[in-house]
């Protein structure tokens, strides 16, 4: 689960950071880019939280 979430994380930034570089140079497609990994994002967050609080030691 550790590394499904490093590559989602991965990949999610990577369109972002995709969207950012291209709507900076002004090519087309960046605007789908940035919402879909803006969109992305709450869902790694979501992802992330529920894999850290399923692994703490429950009393």
């Amino acid at each position: 689960m550790k590394t499904f979430i490093w590559k989602l994380g991965a990949g999610i930034f990577s369109l972002v950071d995709l969207g950012l570089l291209f709507k900076i140079l002004h090519y087309p497609g960046a605007n789908i880019m940035l919402l879909v990994g803006m969109g992305a994002l709450p869902i790694l967050i979501f992802i992330t939280a529920k894999y850290i609080t399923d692994k703490e030691p429950k009393q």
